[in-house]
């Protein structure tokens, strides 16, 4: 139903989604498509990206409750917290949910937090270091670990402009659907630097 990925560094963040949304529960191996062209990925000011895999409806609703907030000047903590509390109390579908909230903290510093359903949303905070990069994705019915591996984690080495890893990004997505039709090549990106 949905590929989310990211990419942190010390000095950015990056979020790739994939627009296919489809209607859950899936049965019979029958996808029905409800549309190809939903964004996935949302700025919420100059330091905040959300995006999302997994259940649309409950996702929606979760990330909706931060604009019951000022979100210009919302934090990534915040965001965390505003989402965190929203998704304790949203029911989603058995796909589940995975929020993917990234950006630059408090304190300056870039960061990106995990947060899913299989783990009650527990935030998984992973701060971004020197030499290296924040790499995270997700898939509603596909395990996204292995085409980080194989499609994103090798070609890191050769990025030297944001483009280089957009165009990672939209590649492993559209390796992801190749194999699993709940996936699209309608590509929604947002940055923060």
């Amino acid at each position: 139903m949905s590929a989310i990925l990211a990419v942190c560094g010390t000095a950015f963040c990056a979020m790739v989604s994939d627009g296919r949304m489809v209607e859950e529960p899936i049965t019979d191996g029958k996808i029905k498509v409800l549309t190809d062209a939903l964004p996935k990925v949302r700025k919420l000011n100059r330091n905040v990206l959300v995006g999302f895999a997994g259940d649309a409806v409950a996702a929606a609703q979760i990330i909706n409750k931060l604009d019951e907030y000022d979100v210009q000047y919302m934090t990534l903590e915040k965001a965390v917290k505003v989402l965190q509390q929203a998704a304790q109390q949203t029911p989603c579908a058995p796909v589940g949910v995975r929020l993917l909230v990234g950006g630059r903290g408090r304190k300056g510093d870039f960061q990106l937090v995990m947060l899913a359903s299989t783990e009650d949303y527990a935030p998984q905070t992973q701060p971004a270091r020197d030499g290296t990069y924040l790499i995270e994705g997700a898939c509603s019915h596909t395990e996204v670990a292995p085409y980080l591996e194989q499609y994103v984690k090798p070609e890191a080495a050769r990025w030297h402009t944001l483009d280089d890893i957009a165009k990672t990004l939209d590649g492993c997505i559209a390796r992801l659907a190749e194999t699993d039709q709940t996936v699209n090549t309608k590509y929604f990106r947002e940055l923060v630097m």
